[in-house]
């Protein structure tokens, strides 16, 4: 869950990232000017919006987002867990919204086992799945839509056993950035997406 956690903050409009559950801050990986002393007062917010949670107790995740001139805020609940997160946009990008959908399904399957200490073996998407990407781009890119798939994956460290589904967000930053036409990108991020979704449920 960690290198999960440190492969979203090496995404392009992530500034910073604090995990907190039951109040109690559990990662954390912020900016060099963010003070100990600011961060002690994070913990502190962390525990009131912890109890803000709790006294709405209502199901489904919820978002609090603060704007300002040279980035935002994002503070959501999932499953139980509180996370901040810093960006350098006013909202996040869609592929930091897929990265949380990602992180929510993780903390909803770690939840039950004792969160982060548990020792969970690391889920991977078979490659074999990423054929089907494949098929869709050759209509496009004919040969080339192998190595495209192939270089994004690399990126994403992937191995022969699978890409880590840790490092689904990585994949499509990656496969993005291989296709230029913007309406071709989407849907093949898309595609990829519900590849990923099932990968990752096996």
């Amino acid at each position: 869950m960690k290198v999960f956690l440190t492969n979203l903050i090496k995404l392009e409009d992530v500034n910073g990232i604090l995990v907190s559950r039951e109040g109690k801050p559990i990662f954390s990986h912020l900016p060099e000017v963010f003070s100990s002393e600011l961060q002690e007062n994070l913990y502190h917010y962390f525990e009131e919006i912890h109890a803000t949670f709790a006294q709405e107790a209502q199901d489904e995740a919820q978002e609090l987002v603060a704007i300002f001139e040279r980035g935002s805020l994002v503070v959501k609940n999932l499953n139980g867990y509180q996370v901040l997160l810093l960006l350098k946009t006013p909202s996040p990008s869609p592929l930091v919204s897929v990265a949380l959908n990602a992180l929510s399904l993780k903390l909803e399957r770690l939840a039950p086992k004792g969160g982060f200490t548990s020792a969970t073996k690391e889920e991977l998407v078979p490659l074999v799945l990423f054929n089907e990407l494949v098929k869709f781009l050759v209509t496009h890119y004919g040969p080339a839509a192998k190595l495209i798939v192939k270089k994004a994956l690399k990126e994403a460290e992937a191995t022969e056993k699978g890409l880590p589904l840790s490092n689904a967000s990585l994949f499509l930053k990656a496969l993005k950035s291989e296709i230029d036409d913007p309406r071709l990108s989407q849907l093949a991020i898309n595609k990829a997406k519900e590849i990923i979704r099932v990968g990752g449920n096996k």
